[in-house]
């Protein structure tokens, strides 16, 4: 989605009535002088025993305003997770649009690890818990968040209606720590790319791919981000907070599941996900 695209995007995300978010904590966004790049989610007032997992997320068209996804966000962060949203409220686009796609800027993504490695266990971030961190984001922000995944301080991935422009580029077939990609069907620009890079993944890579015929918006301007938004709830409480009921949700079937909803899923490797219980 291209700049200016998403800026129309955003009126309509944050001016649709937000219903209550699902997760056991209230959620919203804030900004720190000391991360002036990004847009904070967080639970409201948690209990001082609560950890919180980290979640850095890349916007679409890789703009640098970070509430697009402000209902999507604020929902995934009421489950007991800290994210770091690329840019800053009401922030630009970005200029290279497109193009940067298939060579992205990572430096947002960097930064905020760089920046909670820093302060995870201080003041306000004492409970934070940077050992479980994840990049994720969508469209042109699933880049950023691939690209910067080798990163050591990284343990997961998620795809959001993405996929790498270069089908040579090698990174699919390196990639070794788990991986998620949440697609948006046949009609999604990004199909035919996230298709082909979750086929050269390597086979010992734990990955799970799921479609939802809705194309490449997904349902992130629905309340709580729609059926996106319960998958990504569940990936960031299982990958991140080690809760095997939101395990079943991608490895079950029927009622209550990812298949349940929807989703046309495939997957391999599951069980080599091994991630304690912070509850």
């Amino acid at each position: 989605m291209t700049g200016d695209g998403a800026e129309i995007w955003l009126a309509k995300v944050i001016a649709k009535q937000a219903a209550a978010r699902t997760g056991p904590y209230s959620a919203s966004w804030s900004t720190d002088p000391t991360l002036p790049s990004h847009v904070i989610y967080a639970p409201t007032n948690p209990p001082t025993t609560l950890k919180l997992p980290v979640l850095v997320w890349g916007q679409t068209g890789c703009t640098y305003n970070g509430r697009i996804f402000d209902a999507f966000l604020t929902e995934v962060a009421s489950h007991g997770i800290l994210i770091l949203s690329n840019g800053t409220p009401n922030g630009p686009g970005n200029p290279n649009g497109i193009a940067e796609t298939a060579n992205p800027n990572t430096t947002l993504h960097r930064t905020a690890i760089d920046w909670v490695t820093k302060n995870a266990g201080t003041g306000k971030y004492a409970g934070v818990e940077v050992s479980r961190l994840a990049v994720a984001g969508q469209s042109c922000g699933g880049m950023q968040a691939l690209f910067v995944s080798p990163d050591p301080r990284v343990t997961a991935i998620g795809i959001f209606n993405s996929g790498v422009i270069n089908a040579s580029d090698p990174l699919p077939s390196q990639t070794t720590k788990p991986i998620f990609y949440f697609l948006g069907g046949p009609t999604d620009i990004a199909y035919t790319n996230g298709e082909r890079d979750y086929t050269f993944l390597p086979a010992s890579t734990p990955k799970w791919k799921g479609n939802l015929p809705v194309g490449h918006g997904g349902t992130f301007s629905q309340a709580n981000g729609g059926k996106f938004g319960v998958a990504a709830s569940r990936w960031v409480q299982w990958l991140l907070r080690g809760n095997v009921t939101a395990a079943a949700y991608f490895t079950g079937t029927g009622p209550g599941s990812a298949t349940g909803d929807g989703w046309a899923t495939v997957s391999q490797s599951l069980d080599g996900i091994k991630v304690t219980s912070l509850d």
